[in-house]
């Protein structure tokens, strides 16, 4: 019998990745178990502890998965790409946006130009 109460994130994120899926297969087990014996029985007593299983398996399969992209972050930091499931969210319209680097990047005529004709400065008597 595995012990019922909530289990803390905490604790979870101290486990190792073993830990944690012989965790889950566990709670698995467990759900299916009182699944059953809800619909055998009929009995209402056991449905806050199917509540209970759901959310431990939620938690557990959570801390899986921000380890799993914490990992990612860290191997693929520095790289010239990361996978899309990794970048940045945003709106569409601002991720394909012009980087700053691009947005101020000007043309060799422009520069030219500019230099031709400086922008003039007018001396203003106080």
């Amino acid at each position: 019998e595995i012990n019922m109460s909530q289990l803390r994130m905490k604790e979870l994120k101290d486990l190792d990745k073993q830990g944690l899926l012989t965790r889950l297969t566990e709670y698995k087990k467990e759900l299916s178990q009182l699944r059953v014996n809800q619909s055998v029985a009929g009995t209402q007593s056991k449905v806050s502890k199917i509540g209970t299983m759901r959310k431990n398996i939620a938690r557990i399969l959570t801390v899986l998965n921000q380890t799993e992209r914490a990992n990612l972050r860290k191997f693929y930091a520095g790289k010239k790409y990361t996978p899309k499931s990794l970048r940045p969210k945003l709106t569409k319209s601002r991720r394909q946006a012009l980087k700053p680097v691009e947005k101020n990047k000007k043309l060799r005529k422009t520069i030219r130009r500019q230099a031709k004709y400086p922008k003039r400065v007018f001396a203003v008597k106080a």
